[in-house]
């Protein structure tokens, strides 16, 4: 979630925010999001059926798991 600005931006963070770097950084956070929302609909991220925090850990892996599969067995037909 990203907080509205309410004063004017500075010339600094103009150019910071123009620089390649940052638009790089931009999209691939953008991305992620994305990969995110789409594991949580496709691949059972809503809730975890283990307990604790190594529990939910084994849990991401396993749909992270799963979804790289899924992708290497549409590259190889």
């Amino acid at each position: 979630m990203v907080i509205p600005r309410q004063a004017k931006t500075s010339p600094a963070r103009k150019a910071t925010e123009h620089s390649r770097g940052f638009r790089r950084l931009v999209k691939w956070r953008t991305g992620c999001e994305g990969r995110i929302s789409y594991l949580k609909r496709g691949y059972g991220w809503d809730r975890t059926r283990l307990d604790s925090r190594h529990g939910a850990a084994i849990w991401c892996g396993h749909r992270v798991f799963t979804h790289n599969l899924v992708k290497i067995a549409a590259l190889v037909r």
